[in-house]
């Protein structure tokens, strides 16, 4: 046994006896050391966390980091196991030692975790240089569903950054999140007083909110995790190198390509209500452009095949109108096939966008009701006040969509003394501020579900997928909520899937009363 800075060489836990074997890091509020689990049959390696607060803070400081260290032990404890990416929780303990720096006794609490053999992407980046695009969505791939996970289970990691994501040595291109001490419980989006005054996350990673100490948001994560991959790809924080409309510039580095620039643009945006609102829209993302990709390689491919078929090649002793027979009989019958697989493909276009009543979405949280044809979707979405409340959206069984396609049904909560001709102009200003290049179309009255509500159309263009599109609101007010419709997708496809929405959806909205307890 060796003694390490003077610590016990032997730290008894609650649930095993840990041996030091050396130090791994050590920060303003704690210690980290790598130690065999003594309990374990194979001398099982683990990292003994050790939490030491220095300096002179003041009680309601001490209370938040400690609260913090505690919350840390229980993520990995809740989450570890089940995630995949994140580490496992051994032990947790208080243990009354001599500290070595000022010689008394004082209480230590201690964190036991799995180990993670393998390099924090900080270190590889030093050691092997600039990553490749292809490196950067292995990792993306990787640790949104990470992310995700986290997200649905209501916690916020709050200080992603290069040398918080661990390589695993035994398991190739998988990626470990670690180091959850700055990690907040969501209630509500609330942050107490005393956790405000604590300065989590690393300044150079965390977006605008966290550094002014604003309520954070899943939104931060992506943030943090996006500015980690512009210094992986370029070497450089995002905020070195944005454009006049303090927009990640990606085109100044000629060898990302335009869809993972636009992404990661997108998740580096100032302000939280413009970025994507969850790990599933990124992954959603990524994966559109992999399956463009596969489909243009499959075209490609079917070219290449078809000029590699057989020519037919005729003797010179063949008659002449022989040769003129067989060329006009392949024409025609070249001709034939076209034109029926044309009337096909028409016909089984329109088979897809006729209206087909019958399946039925309901949440019962907010008494909602709505029928969609056989031949859409319907997928329940994390309400958020950034998102708008999404709750569900609903859109076309067909994959070559863009992913933004489809009807969203969003719940706002507003003030009893709101009335609808207050929230149609805030909700229209609010339009015009946020989308690029608007042009309203349409604005008028209009019922939805027998109550007053309000509809406006309009145009804009897309900042990720720069294109146009064509959407459509209605949305009404009842009991101090506002119960929104938005038809969305692009301009061309706007009028084929209308009726769809028109006749099936919005004809068939309906809003349940729902008990206060319900709520």
């Amino acid at each position: 046994m060796r003694e390490i800075d003077k610590q016990p060489p032997v730290l008894t836990g609650n649930r095993g006896k840990y041996q030091l074997l050396r130090p791994l890091g050590e920060g303003s509020f704690g210690h980290t050391f790598l130690a065999i689990d003594l309990n374990t049959l194979n001398d099982r390696l683990c990292v003994i966390k050790r939490l030491r607060i220095e300096g002179n803070h003041s009680s309601e400081i001490v209370e938040g980091i400690k609260k913090a260290f505690e919350r840390e032990a229980k993520v990995l404890e809740d989450l570890g196991d089940k995630s995949g990416n994140i580490p496992c929780l051994y032990d947790y303990f208080s243990l009354t030692v001599t500290d070595p720096q000022v010689n008394t006794q004082q209480e230590f609490n201690y964190l036991v975790q799995q180990y993670i053999e393998g390099e924090d992407l900080s270190k590889e980046l030093k050691q092997q240089g600039l990553f490749s695009e292809a490196k950067v969505l292995a990792l993306l791939n990787n640790i949104l569903p990470s992310l995700e996970f986290i997200h649905n289970h209501n916690v916020i990691h709050r200080d992603i950054k290069p040398s918080n994501i661990v390589r695993s040595n035994a398991e190739n291109n998988k990626f470990y999140l670690i180091d959850f001490g700055a990690v907040k419980q969501v209630i509500k989006g609330d942050i107490s007083t005393t956790e405000k005054s604590i300065v989590f996350g690393t300044i150079s990673y965390a977006p605008p909110e966290q550094i002014k100490k604003e309520k954070v948001d899943y939104s931060s994560d992506l943030y943090a995790l996006a500015a980690s991959c512009v210094q992986l790809l370029t070497g450089e924080f995002p905020d070195d190198s944005r454009d006049v409309n303090n927009l990640w510039n990606w085109r100044k580095y000629p060898y990302i390509s335009e869809h993972l620039g636009k992404i990661l643009r997108r998740m580096l945006q100032q302000t939280p209500y413009h970025r994507f609102q969850s790990a599933r829209e990124v992954i959603e993302s990524l994966k559109k452009h992999d399956q463009e990709k596969e489909i243009q390689s499959t075209t490609t491919n079917k070219t290449n095949n078809n000029s590699l078929e057989p020519t037919i090649v005729f003797t010179t002793f063949q008659p002449r109108f022989i040769k003129v027979l067989l060329i006009t009989a392949i024409i025609f019958t070249v001709t034939g096939v076209f034109i029926t697989l044309y009337r096909y493909q028409i016909q089984n276009y329109q088979g897809s966008i006729k209206t087909i009543p019958g399946k039925l979405f309901e949440d019962k949280k907010f008494g909602i009701q709505i029928k969609y044809p056989q031949d859409w979707k319907a997928e329940k979405q994390q309400p958020s006040p950034l998102t708008r409340g999404t709750i569900a959206k609903i859109f076309p069984n067909i994959s070559s969509l863009n992913l933004d396609m489809g009807l969203f049904i969003s719940v706002e909560y507003i003030p009893k003394s709101q009335t609808i001709l207050d929230y149609n102009q805030a909700a229209i200003e609010q339009i015009k501020k946020s989308v690029k290049d608007v042009k309203i179309l349409e604005q008028k009255s209009r019922a939805l579900d027998n109550q007053e509500g309000y509809q406006i159309v309009y145009t804009g263009q897309d900042q990720i997928y720069n294109f146009r599109f064509k959407a459509m609101e209605i949305w009404t007010i009842r009991d101090s909520k506002v119960y929104i419709l938005t038809y969305r997708t692009g301009e061309k496809l706007y009028d084929p899937f209308l009726q769809d929405v028109e006749q099936t959806m919005i004809r068939s909205f309906h809003i349940e009363p729902v008990l206060e307890g319900g709520l």
